[in-house]
């Protein structure tokens, strides 16, 4: 989901600076719905017949015919409009549904098309062309199930089809490499080699050879099938980009060099191709050469603003945001401008004082702005500059200013969408997601590929406790950004968290195939494969981002995956020396050693851990973080008197270094020390006031000792800040359903926690699942509790939660066994509980 906060940060500021594309903007409805509606009436009263226009059929025979013609002069997109309104009034017009999935398809729309070929299918299921095109669409979605279903449907009935064979051996052969199975590899590999002999145009078989080259390192072999299918498919972006890992991967860096300016040319308008060649150059060290070659794009004769924009943005991301403010002063300075900035001078003088507005000067920014507006006549492109000028308000806390020159954007033009999509985020962060998903959807009808509107709605269902509905729109992000990076990111990540991870998998695998030179999405593939525990495809991941970026903040990566490899494995003295060897450089020392100190007192090597953090306090006598390291190891001697002096000697030394705090405050909690936790973070917000892990940890403490008035007050402050921080929410909506009975709490704590529905972590479904209890939906609380009370063994107020649930339901066994446990481990010293034994006490007297 989008960052703490609002929606409008920093990042997505600077993505919004460098986009040139016009912002759709709806056109005012609401005086055509009027006249719509007064000439209904009219009709009405004037006794006209509908059934003179002839019947739904023959409508739909009419759409159908116009579509036809719309093709025959290249229009597509109005001919799928007449297809749609000819299916919406004959569904089982079986020719428009034809032409219509095959426009889909070839608009690139293809989980469309999937949906069009399925219900030709439901409707005849001898439709082998249908079964067909679902399984190839399918496999190149990685949707394997589906896949396999409409494959195997067309081999009954076709037993030779060349295309189901090598989709079905395709998928043979994954499940081969995953299970580690060599004769079922290599049955398949031998069917898709046939395949491909008979029928050399099959791309589907090809890609699977090509894939097995790459996994047994015969990229020449893999080279050879990928060059044999560009030459009858130029444009397939799966074969070029499988080029460019080829390349990469043999040190072939001339022709990488011409693969990828050979992609620029073939996909101009795809900027991820464009970042490739800019990163390839840039680790070549020739910016100059990537400079140039986007300079040679600007038609000095021509008034597209496109290629300019490029070079902007190459600018600002390889030479620094000021070499970009730079070309753009020049250019502005030029007398007559170019065709291009002349054909319109407002798009770049805005993008400039966006400019001065990021590189600090926030204030020259907005006034520049400002000063534009106030010279124009209220239009669309007023709008846009306003809308700009709000997202600069909000990011220097102006929320009010913001706010007030959306509202008159909104004024002047309901449907405009970038003003439309930041109130629909304001809403969402005051938790009225109602009108907050009205606006959205209606934002959407009017630009139904925009990925970030897209992204808002699943936002907002998130907040609603709708965990479907927010899932289908992350899905429907990604498809609409065309696998873009961000979007991917997020819709992966959620499906991890979901423990989905082949899911998580097949996303990022998509996003890579239109991005492979992307740092994130690599790495991200690579902790979902540690999260498998698939540690062949791990090491290849981690392999691929040591080659691919040499970088520090790539090697940095590989480190650290390289080290969850190794802990995950099991593999703790490779670990000690790969750690010991990291040691060995100067630039990275001090945090790697202290990274080999916590694996030894992790792996219950003391002695080793005393002396190499004695020889670094000796080595770093003025460090807080080997201080910190130094206490904790104490504790792990079982010196825990010793550790907390420290600890209280660390934050004495260093007042402004926040772990040192935390850690002290979290032993204090943990030995059931709570006033004295509560005394150590009020002095740390003395020193630190504002800091929001402090502040937690304040409302935390607060609860233990018995104040929860004053917890319930501080977590509302947090969530008035931030509503989008999910801890606090939780803390906040179990506080108030634990200790309040009233109904207005208790509507508050359900408003805060609808967002944990569907949440896979213990502690939300706890309180997802008491709050519903709460509300008298026994049957809803009772799976959740179950899974919160397997995950939380050791919190006696779970079992108590379970307990009570058990109870409403007549399992009075059950309900006795959770409240005796619950017992249990309060007599084990779980304390900061105040009112439990209370409750269990009185639940126990309800018992039969």
């Amino acid at each position: 989901m989008p960052s703490p906060g609002s929606y409008w940060n920093t990042q997505e500021f600077r993505r919004s600076v460098l986009t040139t594309t016009k912002r759709t903007t709806r056109k005012k409805r609401k005086g055509g719905k009027i006249v719509l509606a007064i000439i209904v009436c009219l009709v009405v009263a004037g006794g006209v017949v509908f059934a003179t226009l002839g019947s739904k059929e023959e409508r739909a025979t009419k759409y159908y015919a116009s579509a036809q013609d719309l093709v025959a002069k290249g229009d597509a997109s109005r001919a799928l409009i007449e297809l749609r309104n000819a299916l919406q009034m004959n569904p089982e017009l079986h020719e428009a549904r034809v032409l219509f999935a095959d426009l889909l398809m070839k608009a690139g729309r293809r989980a469309d098309a999937f949906g069009q070929y399925r219900q030709l299918y439901i409707q005849d299921p001898q439709n082998m062309t249908a079964a067909r095109t679902m399984a190839m669409i399918a496999f190149e979605s990685m949707a394997w199930d589906d896949a396999r279903q409409y494959a195997q449907a067309v081999l009954d009935k076709i037993p030779d089809d060349p295309m189901a064979q090598a989709i079905l051996a395709g998928i043979d052969y994954r499940e081969g490499v995953r299970n580690k199975d060599e004769a079922a590899i290599t049955k398949a590999i031998e069917t898709e080699r046939n395949v491909l002999t008979a029928h050399p145009d099959l791309v589907q078989a090809r890609r699977v050879l090509i894939a097995d080259g790459l996994r047994v390192n015969d990229l020449e072999t893999a080279l050879k099938l990928t060059d044999e299918g560009l030459v009858m498919l130029p444009a397939d972006r799966d074969l070029n980009n499988a080029r460019v890992v080829l390349l990469e991967r043999m040190n072939n860096l001339p022709e990488l060099e011409k693969q990828l300016l050979s992609m620029v040319a073939l996909y101009p308008k795809d900027e991820e191709v464009g970042r490739s060649l800019v990163r390839f150059y840039v680790s070549q060290k020739r910016l100059e050469d990537a400079e140039q070659i986007l300079r040679d794009k600007i038609d000095p004769n021509g008034t597209d603003p496109e290629p300019r924009m490029v070079l902007l943005r190459f600018l600002s991301e390889v030479r620094s945001p000021a070499a970009m403010r730079d070309e753009l002063q020049q250019v502005l300075s030029q007398d007559p401008l170019p065709k291009d900035v002349a054909h319109d001078p407002v798009e770049f003088r805005a993008l400039k004082a966006q400019a001065d507005y990021l590189l600090g000067q926030r204030d020259q920014g907005m006034a520049d702005l400002e000063n534009m507006i106030k010279g124009m006549e209220p239009s669309d492109e007023t709008d846009r500059l306003k809308v700009s000028l709000a997202q600069m308000r909000l990011g220097t806390g102006n929320t009010v200013g913001a706010r007030s020159l959306v509202e008159e954007v909104l004024a002047r033009d309901p449907g405009q969408i970038q003003a439309m999509k930041m109130k629909a985020s304001w809403l969402t962060d005051e938790d009225q997601t109602e009108p907050a998903i009205a606006l959205l959807r209606d934002a959407l009808a009017d630009a139904p590929d925009d990925a970030q509107i897209l992204t808002l709605l699943a936002r907002a269902y998130q907040r609603e406790g709708r965990p479907e509905l927010m899932a289908d729109m992350m899905a429907r992000a990604v498809d609409a950004s065309q696998q873009a990076a961000p979007e991917s990111l997020t819709y992966a990540t959620y499906l991890a968290q979901q423990g989905q991870y082949v899911s998580a998998e097949t996303i990022l695998i998509n996003a890579l195939r239109r991005q492979p030179q992307n740092l994130q999405l690599l790495s991200s593939l690579a902790r979902i494969h540690l999260a498998m525990k698939d540690w062949s495809r791990a090491q290849q991941d981690i392999d691929t981002i040591e080659q691919r970026f040499p970088g520090e903040q790539g090697q940095a990566q590989v480190r650290d995956l390289r080290a969850q490899l190794l802990v995950g494995q099991g593999r703790t003295d490779e670990l000690s020396g790969f750690l010991d060897q990291l040691a060995q450089d100067p630039n990275n020392a001090l945090a790697v050693r202290m990274a080999s100190i916590r694996n030894s007192i992790r792996t219950g090597n003391l002695d080793r851990a005393a002396t190499e953090a004695q020889q670094l306090a000796q080595e770093n006598p003025d460090s807080p973080d080997v201080a910190l390291v130094q206490a904790q190891l104490k504790f792990a001697q079982g010196q825990d008197g010793d550790g907390e002096a420290a600890l209280q000697a660390l934050v004495q030394a260093h007042p402004d270094y926040v772990p040192g705090w935390m850690t002290l405050q979290a032993v204090q909690l943990r030995s059931g020390d709570f006033g004295g936790a509560l005394q150590t973070v009020d002095a740390a917000l003395e020193k630190l006031p504002g800091n929001r892990g402090l502040q937690l940890s304040k409302a935390f403490a607060l609860e233990k000792v018995g104040r929860i008035d004053d917890a319930i007050a501080l977590y509302e402050q947090m969530y008035a800040a931030n509503s989008e921080d999910v801890a606090v929410a939780n803390n906040l909506a179990s506080l108030l359903s634990s200790t309040r009975d009233d109904q207005a709490s208790l509507d508050r704590a359900w408003t805060v926690a609808r967002r944990l529905n569907g949440s896979q972590i213990p502690a939300f479904q706890d309180t997802y699942g008491w709050l519903a209890f709460r509300r008298g939906e026994v049957g809803t609380a009772l799976p959740l509790l179950e899974q919160a009370a397997r995950g939380l063994t050791g919190d006696p107020s779970v079992a108590y939660h379970l307990g009570r649930a058990y109870a409403a339901q007549r399992r009075f066994d059950e309900a006795k066994a959770e409240y005796d446990r619950a017992d249990a481990l309060l007599e084990k010293g779980n304390s900061g509980y105040p009112s439990l034994p209370d409750d269990l006490q009185k639940a126990r007297s309800e018992l039969p």
